[in-house]
């Protein structure tokens, strides 16, 4: 199906910035009680969103019993005594956790045109025990991590998916049971609208939401709003809805509609089949038409899953990278040299597609930790030399032997698998993965994953270097990837290996003039196509396009999509 307008009435939605997103995983001590919780309130725009779209779903129907799992201070409770289904309802259930939270929650509840009833519970622990069937499900489930999660509610998540018969493991945040946890009480025909973080398309542990959805649910829709509508959350968030089906489908998947939201307050949508429900939704974020163009480049001759070609694998663990990675001032100050093995610290270090000598020589000279101390068992022993073991009496200092990858190394200090490979690749990124040909012989930490071609690919590293930086490949990266905080793509293994990779015999040849493309800033130092545009991306479609016979027209198409996924990540941040 194309594009179309949304049906329902417009809405004008307050774009109010995001606070960059943290890349570690904090401590209880270092967020606040509101975060711990996910005590984070709906803004009045996007609970009369969800308020919208379940009247569109129950039309006429009067006499509703409507659950909300996670009331807060009672904003949708609020919402709904202002919006025209109220005359539609015969009662509420609240659930709020928090003693303070459901008495605010109470005193929204005494509006005399609605019945309510306020629970101060889990609605984890109320569900596992409860025989209450709604109509409806509606709210904000709390975006809590797992780690700080209490132990009670995870006992409680273990009985949830007991009695549902529901999978749990791996689940990294509240959302998932909370939501699956209500929508578990609604009756045959029932309907949901519920406002969840965006890492439902992408997250692995989300997986069980998607499958869930897949095989219960019709007229399945996800809402987009521009960022920063939903203020102080760190994460985007989306309005998920549907209607329950009677029975789980038998194999036969639904589809759903993307509803995207602008900031003048129209929209736009598109549906989509559904064809594998646990893994990445990311996809359907493309139009049918950008999505159509994926699936005919991935049949062209010549084109591959990365895994079909190669092998890319976490290189080595350190545990302390700020203390195993050293800079040359390090080395000479502690006498390291026995155990300093040449370390790109960063892809950013690697100007080119190449990594050479002269290139790690200038990475060193910049005052980067580009060595590895590498404490092999066929070394010396580090703590028979003087200086060696004063280094290493700095790491017991700061407590790196009670660090788990460290502790668990007989000596601590001894780091495994430390070794090159002859392709790189960065694991996170902001505008896009490279590949990089690994001409230095140096090693990585688990910052950059270590590689090689595989089966009858053997040796054509350079092949695959050349032609990876091209708008299929790119894409693909944005469809198989989580994107995190700040806008960032990361990639997995398993993702990694599921990249769509065209790998024309012979293509090495362009790899100086690509390798040159990337490091050129400006075009004075190199003469590109003027056909081509320049970029490193630009010129490796357009070489293709020329070389393998890979259509311009659908290379567009691809670059369009790329360009549509990639704007939206990066539109996550203000500080991209």
């Amino acid at each position: 199906m194309g594009d179309h307008w949304c049906g329902e009435k417009r809405t004008s939605l307050r774009l109010l910035p995001l606070p960059p997103g943290e890349e570690h995983v904090r401590t209880r001590e270092e967020v606040s009680a509101e975060k711990i919780r996910g005590g984070f309130y709906s803004p009045p725009d996007l609970v009369r969103v969800c308020w919208d779209r379940v009247h569109m779903l129950v039309g006429d129907r009067r006499d509703l019993r409507i659950l909300e799992p996670s009331a807060g201070d009672g904003t949708f409770i609020r919402g709904l005594s202002h919006h025209r289904l109220a005359a539609q309802v015969r009662f509420v259930t609240a659930i709020e956790v928090l003693e303070s939270e459901a008495k605010k929650c109470s005193a929204a509840a005494f509006d005399p045109t609605l019945q309510a009833d306020v629970i101060e519970d889990s609605v984890i622990s109320w569900s596992c025990t409860t025989d209450a069937m709604f109509d409806v499900a509606v709210g904000n489930p709390p975006f809590v991590r797992f780690q700080f999660v209490k132990a009670a509610d995870k006992q409680a998540i273990a009985k949830l998916a007991i009695r549902y018969r529901l999978s749990f493991g791996g689940v990294s945040n509240l959302w998932i049971p909370v939501l699956l946890a209500a929508l578990s009480r609604l009756r045959a025909s029932g309907v949901f609208a519920f406002i969840i973080p965006a890492e439902c398309f992408t997250g692995i542990s989300a997986g069980v939401v998607r499958e869930w959805m897949a095989e219960w649910v019709d007229e399945l829709r996800f809402d987009l709003f521009p960022p920063g509508s939903f203020p102080a959350v760190l994460q985007e968030v989306v309005v998920l809805s549907g209607r329950k089906r009677g029975t789980k489908c038998n194999g036969i998947r639904g589809s759903l509609m993307i509803c995207e939201h602008d900031a003048r307050g129209q929209s736009r949508s598109w549906v989509h089949p559904i064809i594998e429900p646990r893994s990445t939704w990311t996809r359907y974020l493309l139009t049918p038409r950008h999505l159509e163009s994926l699936v005919e480049a991935s049949e062209l001759p010549g084109v591959h899953a990365l895994s079909h070609i190669a092998k890319f694998e976490v290189a080595a663990v350190t545990g302390a990278n700020g203390f195993f990675s050293v800079d040359e001032s390090t080395v000479d100050r502690y006498g390291l040299h026995a155990w300093a093995v040449p370390l790109l610290p960063r892809a950013r270090h690697a100007a080119g597609l190449r990594y050479v000598e002269e290139d790690h020589i200038a990475t060193v000279a910049s005052g980067a930790k580009a060595m590895l101390l590498h404490f092999a068992a066929d070394l010396p022993d580090p703590m028979n030399v003087h200086g060696a073991s004063r280094y290493l009496k700095l790491g017991v200092l700061e407590g790196l032997p009670e660090r788990y990858k460290c502790r668990i190394r007989d000596p601590w200090y001894r780091v495994p698998g430390v070794k090159p490979g002859r392709l790189m690749l960065s694991k996170r990124c902001h505008h896009y993965p490279r590949v990089i040909l690994n001409e230095a012989n140096v090693v990585t930490t688990d910052t950059i994953y270590r590689g090689w071609m595989t089966g009858d690919h053997s040796g054509r590293e350079a092949d695959l270097v050349a032609a990876f930086h091209n708008s299929l490949t790119l894409l693909s990266a944005e469809i198989e990837g989580r994107s995190f905080g700040g806008g960032v793509l990361e990639l997995v293994p398993s993702e990694v290996g599921r990249l769509l990779v065209p790998l024309p015999m012979g293509f090495d040849a362009n790899l100086a003039r690509l390798d040159m493309a990337l490091r050129s800033k400006t075009q004075q130092e190199f003469s590109f196509d003027p056909k081509c545009g320049g970029s490193l991306i630009e010129e490796t479609n357009c070489l293709l396009t020329k070389e393998v016979g890979i259509p311009s027209s659908l290379m567009d198409l691809l670059e369009d999509g790329r360009q549509t996924l990639l704007r939206r990540r990066l539109d996550r941040s203000v500080t991209v």
